[in-house]
């Protein structure tokens, strides 16, 4: 693809940040940020907030699809009883697209995207965030406030131990900037995890963890307003029913354990929008391997360029 679409050092940022994590000198590395105060929305006028509210959206990126941008794209799905509904309140204050190196259940296989194009290909979605509600492409992309980041880090569970600690450092060593009138302590950071409904599933599958107990010993400490205080937003599929996350029977142990979180107000079921829940990233590739153009539907067009730059999942019989 042409190298005038990422932004200068993009792909080297991105290389060394690789290398520092897989050689266990980071446990997070930011690849990219829309400006350089970020999580802080620009401007100091929003600074003096106690809380910063970041919603993460955390995938294989295989690639990017719309599906992925609504959901980056989304606002929050509930209000917090105790605040005045504002254009403050309305919204994330920040957005951060995660990419992890270590999946419980994925690994690069021939002929998938590495991950350095994995991360050419979230900046470019970053490009399609919305800046204001209702625009479908931000004018300046600072407004945004979108960053890239990569974890070695398999379990939601986990990343989010390793990111609140890593955003407090980063929060702290940004104070500079302001006055103690602008900013007397550093922001304690919430974040919203945002997924579709098999990340879910895998989230509450006893087999990835030692045993049921542990499982709810662990998401209690992850989605806790006592403990790390997350939350999780859920595409919903449109076939259920508004309280229910599965329809499979033989799923109905996660189903039970799901429902003291939905209960508690942890977790959020969110429409997305009828095309955009029924796009994969499986999908696309499968698509583009089979010389289907129908796949662009799937995509931006500006990851569809990538993809046919790149010659991406194309099978040795067909051609994009």
């Amino acid at each position: 693809m042409s190298s005038s679409v990422l932004p200068p050092g993009f792909t080297s940022n991105a290389l060394r940040s690789l290398q520092r994590l897989r050689q266990g000198l980071s446990a997070v590395e930011l690849v990219h940020t829309s400006h350089e105060f970020w999580p802080y929305r620009p401007g100091l006028t929003h600074h003096s907030n106690p809380v910063l509210r970041i919603s993460v959206l955390d995938s294989s990126f295989n690639p990017p699809t719309l599906a992925h941008l609504a959901l980056i794209n989304s606002r929050p799905p509930w209000h917090d009883r105790d605040q005045v509904a504002t254009s403050d309140t309305l919204d994330y204050d920040a957005r951060l697209l995660l990419l992890s190196v270590c999946n419980v259940d994925k690994s690069l296989k021939p002929g998938d995207a590495s991950h350095i194009q994995r991360l050419e290909m979230m900046y470019l979605l970053s490009r399609s965030v919305s800046a204001e509600p209702g625009q479908s492409s931000p004018s300046a992309n600072i407004l945004n406030n979108t960053a890239i980041a990569i974890i070695n880090e398999p379990t939601f569970v986990g990343k989010s131990t390793t990111l609140l600690p890593f955003l407090c450092a980063r929060l702290a060593t940004l104070r500079s900037p302001f006055t103690s009138a602008d900013l007397p302590t550093v922001p304690q950071s919430k974040l919203v995890f945002l997924m579709g409904l098999d990340t879910l599933m895998r989230i509450f599958s006893v087999k990835y963890y030692a045993s049921e107990y542990e499982l709810r010993r662990l998401l209690r400490n992850f989605l806790s307003p006592n403990a790390e205080d997350c939350r999780i937003v859920c595409a919903r599929r449109a076939s259920l029913p508004n309280s229910r996350i599965l329809e499979d029977d033989a799923e109905k142990q996660i189903q039970n354990i799901a429902d003291e979180f939905i209960r508690g107000e942890r977790i959020h079921l969110m429409d997305i929008g009828k095309d955009e829940q029924t796009c994969s990233s499986s999908e696309v590739r499968a698509e583009v391997a089979a010389g289907d153009n129908d796949w662009r539907r799937l995509v931006t067009d500006l990851i569809a360029n990538y993809l046919v730059d790149n010659r991406l999942y194309v099978s040795d019989t067909h051609e994009l």
